[in-house]
Order: structure tokens, then C-alpha cells, then sequence
């Protein structure tokens, strides 16, 4: 068992995320239901040249541009090392991660004018782990200074500058977690003990005047926060009446229009999907499918937005390791499914970049029994994924 209590690493950060549930009551201990797919379903190897498989998972994605990319994650193994990999404009390729004491991940990634941050935590033991932040230039990371917080790990990120930038997250035994970066320096942001939250697994932000952070509160139940540029406070929603409901995947493209996904049920239920809009008045629940006949049901992992009439969601039709991938694009109108490769596995983290192109990251199963899970990168090329 790991330093943040896992009984079993082959259930990853990826399904962890898919728990992102209780906001990822830790990211770090959730576990779907045994895998239901066997190895020899893969089809991953069909996929083009340059699209990377190695051992462990990915989480988070950002697209700064056609020849520049990044996707964050962990090893999936016992000896947890953050796994960093780019894109050059022809294939992607593992990065080496800064030296770390002991162990570490990466959970979130975000893009800003000159380069990119990515977040995760870094430490040796149960209650020791450290926020960990790195900055990624070119193709190359550097570790960052973060505030000596023990038990605290960073979950998500968001950047709108080189000088405004949130990362949330989770202090064990303690309060949500919050730093803002200046452009100089990372600091933590109180939050006023009335706002309940407990942990925050995702941010967006499209200005130094509006973000939004989604996460669990102290009761274990949903959260939406909003920052107006002087302060965190809590919005309204309309949350599922009788049904749990779970916030994986935020985007923001303005101040009027914002994404929220997830899905309902919990994961020992028949999941539903779940996708939250804001129309820069009030939170909306926008008809989403559910598509994959999944035994545990469907669900959003992630989602990102370039505009109010373009938007990808991804997550997985819920069973295991051995998911069903799946995909929904928004086109102004209406969330409609969009067939994705046959493999198991599942869908986290996604970004479209500048040209409408996206990527999608998660996990999907090796070859062998003996390697456990693998990486999983799709693209959209503007007419199917591949």
C-alpha cells in the first residue's frame, strides 16, 4: 500500500479520477470494479506511429499548439514517478521528470503564454506528500518552489497568463486547498471556513476576474466555487435529486460560458452522465447520453471548450480497468456521442487546441498481465478519433 493508501495500484490515478467522485477523497484510494476486458482486446497497437505507449497513465492534457502539447500522469507503478510526455508535432515522447526525493505524480496541466504548468505532489509516506509544481518550457521541466504544505497534494491547474495562474487541491486531515501564482511566487488563498469545502479537484480560469473550481464539501457532497477577483464564494447548481453527483471535468472560455461534468450514481451504481452549463447567469443541467451500456453506467471524466458552440467531454462507460472509452462533442445545440476506438480503457483528461483539433489521455490495458496498464493517447483529427 502507498504512501496515500492504495490496496491495490492497478487501480491507478485514472480510476481515481474516475472517482474524482468525492473529489477524489484522495485521489488516491477509489476503486471501480474488477476488470471485466481481457489484454486481448487491444487494439491500440493499429493506432498511428508517435502516438506514446508505455507503462503507467495519463490524466491531464493541454494543447499550447499543432507542434506542442503536453500530457501529465504517473508510472502506475509501486514506485510512483510522475510521467510527463510532449508533443513536437509528430510524436510524443516521454520528458524526464526533475529529480524527486521519493515518490511523486502528476494529476493536472495547463497552458499559458510561454509554457505550461503541471501539478501533482511529491513525498516518501502517509501524510508526508508535498504540493509538487513543475514548469514546462519548450520540451523541458523544471521544478518550481510551492509552499511547504505537509499532506497537501494539487489536483488541478489553470493558468489565463505568465502572471495569473490557480492550482487547487486537497490537505490530508485538513481544508480545500488553494495557490494562486503571481507570476513570481505560488501562495496559498484562505477560504473562508463557510464556504465547506473539503477538496477541489478541478480549476478554470479565463481571467485575473474569473475562475472556477469544482470539488467535494466537508459533508461530501458537491461544489462549485467562483472567484470574481476579490473572492472564493460558492455558487448555486442544480444538483440530481436521489443521485449522488460527482464533478470530474471543468473548462471556461469566458465569463458566459463554463462547463462542469461528471457523472451520478457513484461508482458501485448505474452511473449517469452528468454536464453542468453556465450561461454567465446560473448553472444549467444541459441532456447528455449515455451510450456504452457500461455495468456500472456512464460517466465524465473530463471536458474542455473552445467556444460556446465547441466542446468535448470524455470519460467511459464504467467496468473496470476494461472500460468502454467514450467521447461527446457539444455543438451548441446538443451533446451527441462520437465512436471512439475499440479498447478498453478510460477516457480522463482531453484539450482542444487552437486549430479545433483535441486530444484525448487515459489508460488502457498492456499487452500482458505482468504490465498492468498502459498509457492511452487519442487525437481528433477533425472528422474521427484515431
Amino acid at each position: 500500500m502507498d504512501a496515500h493508501g492504495r490496496a491495490d495500484r492497478t487501480v491507478s490515478a485514472a480510476v481515481v479520477l474516475t472517482a474524482l467522485a468525492t473529489l477524489l477523497v484522495a485521489l488516491a484510494g477509489l476503486a471501480l470494479p474488477a476488470c471485466t476486458a481481457s489484454a486481448a482486446a487491444i487494439t491500440g497497437s493499429q493506432r498511428p506511429p508517435g502516438f506514446l505507449s508505455v507503462q503507467g497513465e495519463l490524466v491531464a492534457v493541454t494543447t499550447i499548439s499543432s507542434s506542442d502539447a503536453w500530457a501529465v500522469g504517473d508510472t502506475a507503478t509501486v514506485r510512483l514517478k510522475p510521467l510527463l510526455a510532449h508533443w513536437d508535432g509528430s510524436k510524443w515522447a516521454v520528458v524526464k521528470s526533475p529529480a524527486l526525493p521519493v515518490l511523486g505524480r502528476l494529476f493536472g496541466v495547463a497552458k499559458f503564454r510561454g509554457g505550461a504548468f503541471a501539478v501533482g505532489d511529491s513525498g516518501g509516506g502517509i501524510g508526508t506528500f508535498q504540493p509538487l509544481i513543475l514548469r514546462l518550457t519548450g520540451a523541458t521541466a523544471r521544478r518550481v518552489p510551492a509552499p511547504n504544505l505537509r499532506g497537501g497534494m494539487l489536483l488541478g491547474v489553470a493558468a489565463t497568463s505568465a502572471k495569473n495562474a490557480w492550482a487547487v487541491g486537497k490537505i490530508s486531515r485538513g481544508p480545500a486547498l488553494i495557490l494562486h501564482w503571481n507570476g513570481s511566487a505560488w501562495r496559498r488563498t484562505a477560504l473562508p471556513g463557510a464556504l465547506g469545502a473539503k477538496e477541489l479537484g478541478r480549476v478554470a480560469a479565463t481571467s485575473a476576474a474569473n475562475a472556477w473550481a469544482v470539488g467535494t464539501t466537508r459533508r461530501g457532497g458537491p461544489l462549485i466555487l467562483h472567484w470574481s477577483g476579490r473572492r472564493w464564494s460558492r455558487a448555486a447548481f442544480p444538483a440530481p435529486g436521489g443521485a449522488a453527483l460527482q464533478l470530474a471535468g471543468l473548462t471556461a472560455t469566458s465569463a458566459a460560458n463554463a462547463w462542469a461534468v461528471g457523472f451520478t450514481g457513484g461508482i458501485t451504481n448505474t452511473a449517469k452522465t452528468v454536464a453542468l452549463h453556465w450561461n454567465g447567469k446560473k448553472w444549467k443541467r444541459v441532456p447528455s447520453p449515455n451510450p456504452t451500456g457500461g455495468s456500472d453506467g456512464d460517466g465524465f471524466l473530463g471536458v474542455s471548450a473552445s467556444s460556446p458552440r465547441n466542446a468535448w467531454a470524455v470519460g467511459a462507460g464504467f467496468q473496470g480497468l476494461g472500460g468502454e472509452l467514450m467521447t461527446q462533442h457539444w455543438d451548441g445545440t446538443a451533446w451527441k456521442t462520437v465512436p471512439t476506438p475499440a479498447e478498453p480503457g478510460n477516457l480522463i483528461g482531453v484539450s482542444i487546441g487552437p486549430s479545433g483539433r483535441a486530444w484525448a489521455v487515459g489508460q488502457t490495458l498492456a499487452p500482458t498481465q505482468a504490465e498492468g496498464i498502459q498509457t492511452l493517447i487519442l487525437h481528433w483529427n477533425g472528422t474521427a478519433w484515431h
